[in-house]
């Protein structure tokens, strides 16, 4: 029974259970969003074979990132194996099989598999970086992996309206610049800039929200001239994939402020299903009362360039949702997401402290 008291064996164990903790709550969230909308294959403007045949409407087109990493494996797979892996799928299709809005095209059946499981390692790994955010944070590991394992279970109730793949790669790279920017690492963020923007144009605008927590660690000069190289790098990624596909149908943005002024009379109180049950959808009343109560209670407690963060990130997407954004889609207020974790983590430190028994 000693050798159960090693310290290192102990260390290895709590690891790899969290490890196991984190795998299971990932597969429970990214379950609760492919229910809902697998990507999207019955969709005349974006389907999957239309993403992956580059036939796809603009902008939605544009975020290739996911499926040139599932191009990339296929060409160096022999091509008698990759026949036995579609081959494999379609004698095995699990996909199919589970999920009723899925149709997978036969001819991107490997593919499909592949991204199938990009958004699932990318979910997962996300989940480590927001706990590693917290505990810097908080100083309580505790409440650090809880705020990671929430926003987990919370994420497909954010995947309403719309959701695709490419979100799973945004949750990431976003996640990986604040990482990058709370570690003052700044050559790991330029370098991050282009294939995070490559993803999705919507990382050229959080990477402004960088700059204070950049400016903690490497002072306003240095700070000021990281952020503007990620914008440039991010920028010309951005013109260059606009360029490739100029000549498909649809545009770089779509425009949807008149349809929020609608929306702001009737969408407070809309429901769909996730997880299996009736929750809210869009802007469900009751969410937006949970998140004020959080940011109620844990704004004061923010640094003053978490707080910049979030002011920066809430007046960049705030417009940008109201202006291109599907009411509802509260996906395309991604750039908020690190801050609500952050604000998260620190609720939680106050519920498992002595004083936020009280509230419980």
């Amino acid at each position: 029974m000693k050798n159960f008291d090693n310290p290192t064996l102990r260390s290895a164990m709590n690891k790899i259970l969290l490890a196991f903790i984190f795998y299971i709550v990932a597969a429970a969230s990214f379950n609760g969003f492919f229910v809902k909308w697998a990507f999207n294959d019955a969709e005349e403007r974006y389907s999957f074979e239309m993403m992956f045949d580059e036939t796809a409407y603009r902008p939605f087109v544009h975020r290739q990132f996911m499926l040139d990493i599932a191009r990339g494996i296929t060409a160096i797979i022999p091509e008698k194996q990759k026949d036995r892996l579609a081959e494999h799928f379609l004698r095995h299709d699990e996909i199919n099989t589970h999920y009723g809005l899925s149709k997978v095209d036969s001819r991107y059946i490997v593919e499909y598999n592949i991204v199938y499981w990009e958004c699932f390692i990318f979910l997962f790994a996300s989940m480590f970086l927001w706990r590693k955010i917290c505990i810097d944070l908080t100083g309580n590991k505790i409440a650090g992996t809880l705020a990671a394992i929430i926003f987990a279970m919370i994420f497909p109730l954010l995947e309403t309206v719309g959701g695709y793949f490419y979100d799973f790669g945004e949750l990431l790279f976003f996640s990986l610049a604040i990482f990058f920017a709370c570690r003052g690492h700044w050559i790991a963020l330029i370098i991050l800039s282009p294939f995070a923007e490559y993803n999705k144009e919507s990382f050229l605008f959080f990477s402004i929200t960088l700059f204070p927590i950049l400016a903690l660690k490497l002072g306003k000069k240095k700070a000021a001239l990281s952020t503007i190289s990620a914008v440039i790098f991010s920028g010309l990624t951005y013109l260059y994939v606009k360029s490739l596909y100029a000549g498909n149908p649809g545009g770089s943005t779509e425009f949807h402020l008149f349809e929020h002024i609608s929306y702001l009379i009737h969408g407070w109180t809309n429901l769909e299903i996730t997880y299996g049950v009736l929750c809210g959808q869009g802007m469900f009343l009751l969410h937006i009362i949970f998140v004020a109560w959080i940011g109620f209670n844990t704004w004061k407690k923010l640094s003053a360039e978490w707080k910049q963060h979030i002011y920066i990130a809430l007046a960049i997407n705030i417009s940008l949702y109201l202006l291109f954004c599907v009411p509802g889609e509260l996906r395309n207020l991604s750039m908020l997401y690190i801050g609500f974790i952050a604000m998260l983590s620190i609720y939680i430190k106050n519920l498992i402290t002595v004083e936020g028994e009280k509230f419980l």
